[in-house]
């Protein structure tokens, strides 16, 4: 037998967390775990607050294409964009395709030699001996440099470069010294020889920054890489290394030694946004934190981009996405249309003052500084998240007490254990997720429940009830978005290094499980208005029973097109689509009146069709309720969404969903006030039938 102080102790817990008071619990659990959130998120937004400095970088091979094709002196160019805000040039790696361009070298293959030999003997006696005794490859590539200095370098680069490659050099009388090597021509024009001398001295004479791109190669080895590294000229005055090409240099097996190397130069990670290099996720996560985020607009882009979009798109870069450098092409021209240049300074002079007008200062950008928070804070909002998700399970099950405490016990141990694994980030990142689907649902559903309960006996709708319910709602939404943000707070979800997981998930599940038990609530209701027995499996079978009408069929591929376009709409695309004109035109102009857009989904369709489905259900319509309520639904899981982008400042976030509020709060009590006139002029509201039996 048990003991009595065993059974005692049941019994005073059951007490505790019975049917009556566990709702309390759930809710005390839930106001400590916002508690929480809000220390956490308000030390992320110091971190937010302290890096507000933005690099403008300039790709130096667009500004000299630029200058060459309108006759324009670089250096002068260079010197007037950083006049107007221009901070530093990007500068790539050569190429021997780029010196055999530039007139530097002469490339000739040993096939067009012998070729040209018969034509015409080839007289020069180095030439005529390797030709005489067969030395002389067909297959092999010959560089004959313009200078001895072009030879200097070369003959110390390309050992160096093609390191275990056969690399000859000669001395002709005619020709000067040359270089034999085995490769073929199309291959050895690909390859890299460092950057460019002569664009890095022009750069540091208009008295702007050099921004390194070196890119990676097929047999890239720790002694190549360090070699690169040390002919990197005025090395004490860079901070930042963006890559160049497909690969982050070092990829796939030497990333731990480009690492070192930049950290003991003390050199930041640039990451392009939208540019994925292979590698540089995993790069960036051996240099975190120093990592800065990079907003480019591609070549392509800038042949049909309006300058004002141009210069808006990295405005809304810095101040929404955190991005602190923002990589320039300039404006193409047309051959000697020397207005391009004017456009182009005024385009760099846009750029920086619109960004300063967000509040942000221009110059050396500086990577965010860590921010990890307390596990113990962490811990304490995941019990949040769980008391959530044991308010919902107590509106699906009943559970003895002393059950539901030990499950909730077992979930606060497992989580907490597990955030000291290497598994951390991904237990994260599922708690944010089953956060987003948790707390619509409780949202929803408790919302469309109070409608049934306090409809009873009303003579019409009530715009001040739906109101109120309606900010309730968003509360508990608002509440949620707090939690996910708060769990997925620190620096690599800053760099959107990882991210919010199951967005797709995070936006159906509570539609779908928000319909399913609202429904079972309106059926209750229905039932018992009815006198007749309530039992989920009755409801089942009813519902089976019906008869499939055409308007059933019609309404249910309406609904299947209407949810494959909110699927889609999650992102930026629509159906595949660019963004339509109307759609885009209210962006901008909501972005200049606001500054951070409140989201479409929120304030044009989920808050008004939420207090509209409110005012129908409490004028008796109740179904026609739930499907309008089941609409706003949307604007619930947009606002819990948009605090999961963690690599948005949290001042951004705040201020979207409160504009998303108001704004959506307004058209919806104008909509919900004509629908009240026309419903009382007109006479078609509906008394909700007395009857006792009710319960919320």
């Amino acid at each position: 037998m048990r003991p009595s102080w065993l059974d005692a102790a049941i019994r005073g817990v059951g007490s505790m967390i019975g049917p009556k008071h566990a709702k309390n619990l759930w809710v005390l659990a839930l106001a400590v775990a916002l508690i929480s959130a809000v220390v956490i998120l308000w030390g992320r937004w110091q971190v937010e607050k302290a890096n507000n400095t933005v690099e403008l970088v300039m790709d130096y091979r667009a500004a000299e294409l630029l200058c060459q094709s309108v006759d324009y002196p670089l250096e002068v160019f260079l010197r007037q964009a950083r006049d107007a805000g221009l901070t530093s040039v990007a500068v790539g790696e050569l190429t021997i395709s780029d010196i055999a361009t530039l007139g530097q070298v002469y490339l000739l293959s040993g096939r067009q030699i012998l070729d040209y030999d018969k034509l015409s003997p080839v007289t020069d006696p180095v030439l005529r001996q390797m030709i005489d005794e067969s030395r002389l490859v067909a297959g092999n590539s010959y560089i004959f440099p313009r200078d001895d200095r072009v030879f200097q370098d070369l003959i110390e680069i390309l050992p160096a470069r093609l390191e275990g490659e056969r690399i000859s050099a000669f001395s002709s009388h005619r020709f000067g010294p040359f270089l034999e090597s085995a490769r073929s021509i199309p291959d050895l024009e690909k390859v890299n020889i460092g950057l460019d001398l002569e664009a890095v001295h022009t750069v540091t004479e208009a008295g702007l920054r050099i921004v390194p791109r070196l890119r990676n190669y097929p047999g890239v080895t720790p002694h190549k890489i360090s070699f690169f590294f040390d002919r990197i000229p005025y090395k004490e005055d860079i901070s930042l290394m963006i890559f160049e090409g497909m690969e982050v240099l070092g990829h796939p097996n030497h990333l731990t030694d480009v690492r070192d190397l930049m950290q003991s130069n003390s050199m930041d990670f640039g990451i392009v946004e939208f540019a994925s290099q292979v590698g540089d996720s995993r790069f960036a996560r051996l240099m975190s934190p120093q990592v800065i985020r990079v907003h480019s607009i591609t070549e392509r882009e800038m042949e049909n981009i309006p300058f004002d979009k141009a210069v808006e798109r990295f405005a809304r870069a810095a101040r929404e996405r955190n991005m602190r450098v923002m990589y320039i092409r300039p404006f193409p021209a047309e051959m000697g249309d020397i207005s391009a240049i004017t456009k182009n300074l005024s385009y760099i002079e846009a750029v920086c003052g619109k960004i300063e007008e967000s509040g942000f200062s221009i110059g050396q950008a500086q990577p965010i500084k860590e921010h990890t928070p307390d596990k113990y804070l962490l811990v304490v909002v995941g019990i949040g998240i769980l008391s959530s998700a044991f308010i919902l399970l107590d509106r699906l099950v009943t559970l003895p007490p002393i059950i539901e405490l030990g499950l909730f016990g077992l979930g606060i141990v497992f989580y907490s254990v597990l955030l000291s694994t290497k598994y951390s980030t991904l237990i994260r990142q599922l708690a944010a997720l089953g956060g987003a689907i948790v707390v619509p649902i409780l949202a929803v559903t408790g919302l469309y429940s109070k409608l049934l309960w306090r409809g009873r006996g009303a003579e019409g709708p009530c715009l001040k009830d739906a109101v109120l319910l309606w900010l309730e709602a968003s509360a508990i939404s608002v509440v949620g978005g707090f939690l996910v943000a708060a769990t997925l707070s620190s620096t690599t979800f800053m760099l959107s290094l990882d991210k919010f997981l199951g967005v797709k998930a995070a936006h159906i599940i509570p539609i779908v499980f928000s319909a399913a038990l609202c429904w079972m609530y309106l059926a209750r209701w229905e039932q018992l208005e009815e006198g007749s027995g309530y039992s989920v499996s009755s409801l089942i079978g009813n519902l089976l029973m019906e008869p499939v009408r055409i308007w059933h069929v019609l309404a249910l591929a309406v609904i299947a097109l209407g949810g494959l376009v909110y699927i889609l709409r999650t992102g930026n695309i629509y159906l595949g689509l660019p963004i339509p004109q109307f759609d885009e035109g209210m962006r901008r102009f909501l972005e200049n009146l606001l500054v951070f857009r409140p989201r479409t989904k929120e304030f044009l369709i989920g808050h008004p069709m939420m207090l509209l489905g409110a005012a129908l259900a409490l004028s008796g319509y109740l179904k026609a309720g739930l499907a309008l309520v089941l609409v706003g639904c949307i604007g619930q899981i947009s606002m819990i969404n948009t605090f999961s982008h963690i690599h948005s400042p949290i001042v951004a976030t705040l201020l979207r969903t409160l504009y998303g509020l108001a704004l959506g709060g307004v058209i919806g009590i104008i909509i919900t006030v004509v629908f009240i006139y026309f419903s009382r002029k007109l006479g078609f509201c509906r008394r909700f039938r007395g009857e006792e039996h009710f319960e919320e």
